[in-house]
């Protein structure tokens, strides 16, 4: 119930891919078929190979070593700002958890934590600039050397906020990452609606009943 702080939380996590943003890769596959002249469905099969996109995740291959890869994997020639755009193509911002988040900022910080790549890092803020204006930090699993629902993510993060997980909320849209969150004793909470999100956010004090 709001009125008063349940928890100690110190600082509010949002998951960025189906909770700050909708997320659908179909565009982006669509268009490198489009230019490569591949069907989609290679596409997919030419960009899984040897882990690629886990790897670009776990931070195991630079912005530019990715922008060879992929060319190189597609047969085909993209600029950076081409291949920029088609990371971002991916998201479209949730305007209503926007809303709720500047609106959680006004008592917490609050932050993103997301398993994704460089080249969406350097993306975001000309794609993005309104969520590179709001949240601080913005933490991706290529930093990280870990991705999510690993153990050792949370603990990275705990490591980078300097908090402990008692003191962190955490919002993702994927059961298993909640699930392993909770584990880490994070206070973590599946996204299933916004009226669910804002409900659950006023609960812990941490919004208005009306915001």
């Amino acid at each position: 119930m709001a009125g008063g702080e349940l928890l100690a939380i110190s600082i509010v996590l949002f998951d960025l891919g189906n909770v700050l943003t909708t997320w659908d890769v179909g565009p982006r596959v669509a268009e490198y078929a489009r230019r490569s002249g591949l069907s989609p469905a290679l596409v997919l099969e030419r960009l899984s190979r040897d882990d690629f996109w886990v790897n670009t995740d776990r931070g195991f291959l630079s912005a530019d070593e990715m922008e060879t890869r992929i060319c190189g994997l597609l047969d085909c020639h993209f600029s950076r700002e081409e291949l920029l755009a088609l990371q971002a193509i991916a998201f479209e911002l949730r305007p209503e958890v926007l809303d709720i988040a500047r609106a959680v900022a006004i008592r917490k910080p609050v932050g993103i934590l997301t398993n994704n790549a460089p080249l969406l890092q350097e993306a975001m803020p000309k794609f993005f600039p309104e969520l590179v204006e709001l949240f601080d930090p913005i933490l991706y699993s290529f930093q990280l050397g870990h991705v999510k629902p690993e153990r050792e993510l949370f603990e990275t993060v705990e490591d980078e906020l300097g908090l402990p997980g008692e003191e962190i909320h955490f919002i993702d849209d994927t059961q298993g990452h909640v699930a392993a969150a909770r584990a880490a004793r994070w206070d973590a909470v599946q996204y299933q609606s916004t009226t669910q999100i804002r409900n659950s956010l006023a609960e812990r004090g941490l919004l208005d009943d009306g915001a």
